[in-house]
């Protein structure tokens, strides 16, 4: 698969997941407007696989290494069948640690051809924050257990805003460090909210650097 296409499918993935959030706000909406569960239950389904986009997405520039590694696995070795957000991004920080998406500024122009992007520290959602309420959002999925405890849907209603807003910071304008055996450097995607699409900018380097 060749990088436009891996650039592709990011892209893809992550215009999924904006989508994804519109529709949890719309379903909160409706619920608030009616008290009627299945709102809120359908609000939980999109929030839970927004979350999957912003996994998948991760894949990507990591494919072939993921692919790879995933093939060693004692069960379920492969790849195309992983659904759980959690494990994928737990997966993916063995073979690249900076995987993760960081957000940043606008560029800065240092000369021609020289950007500079400052790191953003704006509410963004966390890797441990993401799946931490990843999995949070997993019991909200099965029909409740009459003999069970309240599994705090108040306090959830209150979070999910919270944390669509800092879905949208984390992605609005990101890098994600790439290390293959073919390309060193990062990938910087700009997500406009202005209905234009979202586009990657590569950003090459001449050899390992440090991600702070």
């Amino acid at each position: 698969m060749s990088d436009i296409q891996l650039q592709k499918i990011y892209l893809g993935k992550v215009e999924e997941c904006l989508d994804r959030l519109k529709a949890c706000e719309a379903f909160l909406k409706s619920h608030k407007e009616s008290g009627n569960v299945y709102f809120l239950e359908s609000a939980i389904l999109q929030m839970r696989k927004s979350l999957e986009c912003v996994a998948y997405a991760a894949i990507a520039p990591n494919k072939k290494e993921y692919k790879e590694f995933r093939a060693k696995a004692d069960r379920q070795s492969d790849f195309t069948r992983d659904f759980h957000a959690g494990k994928i991004l737990e997966m993916l920080s063995k073979i690249n640690k900076d995987f993760y998406p960081k957000p940043v500024s606008s560029p800065i122009s240092k000369g021609p051809g020289k950007w500079h992007f400052e790191k953003r520290e704006d509410g963004a959602l966390t890797k441990k924050q993401f799946a931490s309420f990843y999995d949070r959002l997993g019991k909200f999925l099965h029909a409740d257990n009459p003999w069970g405890n309240d599994k705090g849907i108040k306090n959830l209603l209150q979070d999910i805003p919270k944390i669509i807003k800092s879905v949208k910071s984390l992605l609005s304008r990101h890098f994600t460090k790439v290390s293959t055996s073919k390309f060193t450097g990062v990938w910087v995607v700009e997500v406009p909210f202005n209905g234009e699409k979202p586009k990657i900018i590569i950003g090459k380097a001449d050899g390992e650097f440090l991600v702070k």
